[in-house]
C-alpha cells in the first residue's frame, strides 16, 4: 500500500466525520449516576459563513472531547440563529442592487422573501463545522425559528409580562433612521469625530451646540446650580425669538450641566438627547418631538418641515447668520457620537413607545450568585466589570422595527385604539401612511391587514396577549404588533 508523503485532509477527514456520525459517537446519552456535561453552541448566523470570532468554538469542542474521554455523558448542542437585524440588513442590500427597498413589500411578503434568502444560504455553516471536525450532536440541531423554539419564546414573553417584568413605555431609544429600527445600548458603537460647535444667541444667553437643527424641540435652558454667572436667572422665564416665532423658555438648574462647556448654558431638547431627556424627567419639562422616524424634521418645525437633519442644520445655521444670532463657530470641536453597529450611520435618539424588560429584579440574583461565587467568572479580573454592569444596567429595549423574526405576541383592537399609526400597501400597490381614525372610512380592515408593513401604537394603547375578538367591543379588527 502506497502512503502519500503529504497529508491530504480532503481525502480522509470527510470520511472520518461520516464514520463518527454513523457510529453515533457524537450523540449524547444519559448515563445513570453520572453527571452530564453540556455546552450549548452560541448559534452562528444561519445565512453567513463562519468568521474569526467563531474560533472560540474550538475551546468548547476541546472541553467536550475531554469530558467524553472521561466517559462523562456529553452533549455539544448545535444550532443556528435567524439573526433578525443582521439578516434583514444583508437582504436589504440585495434589494437595493435590484432597485428595490423594504417599503415595496407588505410585511408578510418581505418576511417570506427573507426566509427564501436564508434557506438558500442556511447550510453553509453546518458544512463548515463538519469540515472543521466539531463534535456536535446533529440529531439535536436547533434553529431559532423552529416551531418549538418559538413556542418557548412566546411562553417566556407571556410569563415575564405576567410577572411585571415586561412592560410597554414611551422612552428615548437609540434609533437608526437608515435601518429603520431601535437598538439596545449594547448594539451601538461610539466614535470620536470633529463637528462644528455653534455659539448662538438665545434670548439673554449664548448657548453652544453641535445640533442647531433641534432647537425647535427645546423646552428649557439649563445651568449648573453652582455657576455664579447665572444665579439670578434660575427659575425665571424669558421670551426667545426663534426662527419660527416667539417661544417662552424657562431657566432651570441641574447639576449635570458642565460649567466648562461652551458658555455654561445649554439648551434642553428632551425628545432628541438622552441627557436632556433625563433632565426633563427630573424637572417635569415638556417633551416636543421635532424629527420623525425617517430622519426628517416634522410638523413642529414650521417651514423647515421635510428637511433631512443635514439639510436642516445647514439652513438653520444660514438663517441664524442672516438674523445676526450666530455668534461664532468652533470648527475643531471633538466629541463622541453614537453610531449604528450595522450600517455605521449616526444614531438618532428618538422618543417612541417600545417594549422593555425590567432589569433590576433580574440583576439582583445575578449579582448575588457571583458575589457568593456560586457562579465563577474566569479570569477573575472580569468579575469587577460584570458587577459594574449589573449595578448600572438599564431596562432593556427588546423592540425591533423589522419584519424578519418572531413578532411580539401582543394584539391591538383598531376600534378601541383609533390613534394607532399604520403603514400599509393598498390594493392598488400604493403605500399608505396615517392614523386608523383617518383611514377607516376609506380602507377596509382586510385591505389594511393584507398590506400591513408596520403599526405604531401610542403608549396608552390597550392590547391583549391573545389573538381573537376584542374583549371590550367584540370586534375582530385586531392586528398583531409588528415589532
Amino acid at each position: 500500500m502506497n502512503i502519500s508523503k503529504v497529508y491530504k485532509p480532503k481525502t480522509i477527514e470527510g470520511k472520518i466525520y461520516k464514520l463518527w456520525e454513523k457510529s453515533g459517537f457524537l450523540k449524547a446519552r444519559i448515563v445513570k449516576n453520572k453527571k452530564p456535561f453540556t455546552i450549548l453552541l452560541p448559534p452562528p448566523n444561519a445565512n453567513d459563513p463562519l468568521h474569526i470570532g467563531h474560533v472560540l468554538y474550538v475551546v468548547e469542542d476541546i472541553l467536550c472531547r475531554w469530558h467524553r474521554m472521561r466517559s462523562d455523558p456529553t452533549l455539544f448542542l448545535p444550532g443556528t440563529d435567524h439573526a433578525g437585524i443582521e439578516t434583514q440588513f444583508v437582504f436589504e442590500k440585495e434589494l437595493k442592487k435590484k432597485g428595490k427597498s423594504r417599503f415595496d413589500f407588505d410585511r408578510e411578503t418581505l418576511y417570506l422573501k427573507i426566509k427564501e434568502f436564508v434557506e438558500k444560504n442556511r447550510g453553509i455553516v453546518k458544512k463548515q463545522m463538519k469540515r472543521l471536525g466539531f463534535s456536535l450532536d446533529w440529531s439535536r440541531e436547533r434553529y431559532t425559528l423552529d416551531k418549538n423554539v418559538l413556542e418557548t419564546v412566546f411562553e417566556t414573553f407571556r410569563k415575564l409580562h405576567e410577572e411585571g417584568l415586561i412592560y410597554r413605555a414611551e422612552r428615548l431609544v437609540n434609533y437608526c433612521t437608515s435601518c429603520g429600527t431601535a437598538f439596545s445600548d449594547l448594539e451601538i458603537i461610539y466614535k470620536e469625530r470633529k463637528d462644528p460647535l455653534y455659539y448662538m444667541k438665545y434670548g439673554p444667553f449664548v448657548v453652544a451646540t453641535v445640533r442647531p437643527e433641534t432647537k425647535f424641540g427645546d423646552t428649557a435652558v439649563a445651568v449648573n446650580p453652582k455657576d455664579k454667572r447665572y444665579q439670578k436667572w434660575i427659575g425665571k422665564e424669558f421670551i426667545y425669538q426663534s426662527l419660527i416665532g416667539p417661544r417662552q423658555m424657562k431657566v432651570i438648574a441641574d447639576k449635570s450641566v458642565d460649567m466648562e462647556f461652551g458658555t455654561g448654558v445649554v439648551k434642553v431638547t428632551p425628545a432628541h438627547d438622552p441627557n436632556d431627556f433625563e433632565i426633563a424627567q427630573r424637572h417635569k419639562l415638556a417633551i416636543l418631538k421635532v424629527i420623525d422616524l425617517n430622519g426628517k424634521l416634522n410638523e413642529n418645525t414650521g417651514r423647515f418641515r421635510g428637511l433631512t437633519i443635514k439639510e436642516a442644520r445647514k439652513r438653520v445655521v444660514e438663517e441664524l447668520q442672516k438674523k445676526g444670532d450666530l455668534v461664532k463657530v468652533d470648527n475643531n470641536y471633538t466629541h463622541r457620537v453614537a453610531a449604528c453597529y450595522r450600517c455605521k450611520n449616526i444614531i438618532e435618539p428618538t422618543l417612541m413607545p417600545q417594549w422593555f424588560v425590567k432589569i433590576a429584579p433580574l440583576a439582583k440574583p445575578a449579582t448575588r450568585v457571583v458575589e457568593k461565587e456560586e457562579f465563577k467568572i474566569i479570569p477573575k479580573r472580569f468579575k469587577k466589570l460584570y458587577l459594574q454592569w449589573m449595578k448600572n444596567v438599564r431596562d432593556w429595549n427588546i423592540s425591533r422595527q423589522i419584519a424578519w423574526g418572531p413578532r411580539i405576541p401582543a394584539w391591538y383592537c383598531l376600534e378601541c385604539n383609533h390613534e394607532i399609526a399604520l403603514e400599509f400597501i393598498d390594493k392598488r400597490g400604493i403605500r399608505v401612511i396615517g392614523q386608523y381614525k383617518n383611514l377607516k372610512g376609506r380602507y377596509g380592515f382586510s385591505e389594511i391587514k393584507k398590506g400591513l408593513q408596520q403599526l405604531t401604537a401610542p403608549k396608552q394603547a390597550s392590547y391583549s396577549l391573545k389573538d381573537g375578538s376584542c374583549k371590550k367591543c367584540g370586534t375582530k379588527n385586531i392586528l398583531q404588533e409588528t415589532d
